[in-house]
């Protein structure tokens, strides 16, 4: 008897005891409750809404939002921890707050969601469409929205003009506007935003203005997408009892899309194509004279306006060959200005224009094909031809080109001198000499002073802050560095002062050299280094003269010089 009651007080308590864990478990289980919910079910396309994820126990565990639909955008991720403590328990509340938005309507789920090993409940919600205008408190079009094109049909890489315009008659809190999308097409924003009042029906509305333009890239049909406003506006019908409660709720607004029907290129249509409103082709030139002179650079500006075309859709300007005239271009200006009418762009070239031989010269038209979209036919814009009259180098003034022919010296008829007057001669020829001997001492005790002078100067003083002239010899050494050096502005000024020295006359500048001596070949060299001197930086620039042809510039100046004495008459027959 006493075993059957031990085996039964057994019993009742193994019995006891699994009731216990299970309840344990079942109390474990309740309190893994995950959950997730909305914040609002009258949800419009554009619109945000939150998405609640919560747990009821504390984990390290992420929910999945991989699983969350594509037409969602998730705007921002928050999470939060709730811990209380109850009759000497802890409670853990761990949730995540997803702010989210959609430009998709009807019908969208949001499955369920991991978190560990638990999973949410599926949502679905009905997004509703979004019109172009918002109703208030029984006031109609409190914000719209209105959208347009300047044209409904263009050619491929023409303009579009395209505006939209944001009304409201309310405030608004966290306002956003989102940018337009237009398939292959490149798209540029006309200058910054303008705000107006403007009233309606009575309504007094501000007015945001945005243009931008829109080149399509391919022929056919281009869609402009709608354009989505978004922001916070205050509703009244959210108070309830509390009239001093300022609730607001977020409101979105769509402009209607627009089609664009888009053509290809006309077949007869000129390369490059410049579909464009208008296109200006004009110059001007530094010198307004129409005489040049042999040597002598001028700048030519060439200005290339396009309206309807960015800078980046403007060819270039091809230069025609002009016999007689070296062009040295810069890198071109690229520009736009921004007007009513859209985009205008521009293209500024400057050229450096050297003439290398005399007479009359012409520059021919250019001419610049483009495509005028208002008539929709091919024109040409037109810069005239231009005749110039180029002269000679300019010789410095005081500098001949021949040697003045110097007259003959008439012989003069002798005087005889009597031995009175040949006595007061030799008397004062002797006092001139003692006072020339007491001159040149004097001077050398002078020179001897100064160089003294010098000498001490020079020791306070670098080498380099003394500017001595330098012989024909140093001149030459140095020419010879410069060539190897290749540095152009330090051979035109040595050759210059070489030449001048070893001439019986200055010279000025290589252009004067160059018309002086009968070598082809050196005078093709030395206008070389004239024109070099004005290239472009990327160009190659150097100077081609050889030491052979500076002993052929001296010998030729040499010879010239002995043709020049042998020319003048003798001072006595």
């Amino acid at each position: 008897m006493m075993q059957r009651l031990n085996k039964s007080k057994i019993h009742r308590s193994f019995i006891g005891l699994v009731v216990l864990l299970a309840s344990s478990l079942i109390s474990n289980f309740a309190h893994a409750k995950l959950t997730q919910s909305i914040d609002r079910t009258d949800i419009h396309a554009g619109e945000s809404f939150i998405l609640t994820i919560q747990l009821d126990q504390d984990t390290g565990a992420e929910p999945d939002l991989s699983m969350i639909p594509k037409e969602f955008t998730i705007i921002s991720n928050s999470q939060y921890q709730q811990m209380s403590y109850i009759n000497g328990k802890s409670n853990t509340i761990k949730g995540w707050k997803l702010k989210l938005s959609t430009l998709k309507t009807g019908r969208i789920v949001i499955p369920s969601i991991p978190v560990g090993n638990e999973k949410t409940q599926p949502i679905v919600l009905n997004i509703k469409d979004t019109s172009d205008r918002i109703d208030l408190s029984g006031q109609k079009k409190a914000i719209f929205l209105e959208s347009m094109v300047d044209q409904e049909k263009a050619y491929v890489q023409q303009q579009i003009v395209f505006t939209v315009r944001l009304y409201r008659a309310v405030n608004t809190h966290y306002a956003r506007l989102t940018e337009p999308s237009a398939g292959d097409s490149i798209i540029e924003k006309l200058g910054d935003d303008i705000q107006y009042d403007k009233h309606i029906d009575g309504t007094r509305y501000v007015v945001t203005e945005r243009r931008y333009a829109i080149f399509p890239q391919q022929s056919g049909e281009l869609t402009i997408d709608s354009i989505n406003f978004t922001a916070d506006v205050n509703d009244p019908s959210r108070r309830g009892s509390n009239r001093f409660l300022n609730t607001t709720r977020p409101i979105s607004v769509n402009s209607k899309s627009i089609k664009i029907a888009v053509q290809p290129q006309p077949k007869n249509a000129s390369n490059p194509w410049m579909p464009a409103t208008e296109v200006v082709l004009a110059d001007k030139w530094s010198n307004s004279s129409n005489q040049l002179t042999v040597g002598e650079p001028v700048t030519w500006t060439i200005l290339l306006y396009a309206q309807g075309l960015s800078e980046s859709q403007i060819p270039e300007i091809q230069l025609p060959k002009v016999d007689g005239l070296q062009f040295y271009p810069d890198s071109p200006q690229k520009e736009r200005q921004v007007n009513d009418k859209g985009i205008l762009g521009q293209r500024i070239e400057k050229l450096a224009v050297i003439p290398s031989k005399e007479g009359e010269i012409t520059i021919p038209s250019i001419e610049i094909s483009w495509w005028d979209t208002k008539s929709d036919s091919q024109k040409t814009a037109n810069l005239p031809s231009r005749t110039f009259k180029v002269l000679a180098a300019a010789i410095p003034e005081g500098v001949t080109s021949q040697p003045e022919q110097i007259a003959p010296v008439q012989e003069t008829p002798i005087i005889q001198i009597s031995d009175n007057t040949r006595h007061w001669q030799i008397v004062s020829l002797i006092f001139a000499v003692l006072w020339l001997i007491t001159l040149v001492g004097f001077m050398r005790r002078g020179s001897s002073n100064y160089e003294h002078s010098q000498s001490k100067l020079r020791k306070k003083l670098n080498a380099s802050d003394l500017v001595t002239p330098l012989t024909k010899s140093e001149l030459y050494k140095k020419l010879i560095t410069a060539i190897k050096k290749q540095d152009l502005v330090n051979i035109e000024n040595l050759l210059v002062s070489w030449v001048s020295k070893i001439s019986k006359e200055p010279i000025y500048s290589v252009g004067q050299l160059r018309h002086m001596l009968n070598d082809k070949q050196i005078q093709t060299k030395l206008l070389a280094l004239e024109t070099n001197r004005y290239a472009p930086s990327t160009e190659s620039q150097r100077c081609d003269l050889t030491k052979q042809d500076l002993q052929q510039i001296a010998e030729s100046l040499i010879q010239t010089s002995a043709t020049s004495e042998q020319e003048i008459p003798p001072l006595y027959s």
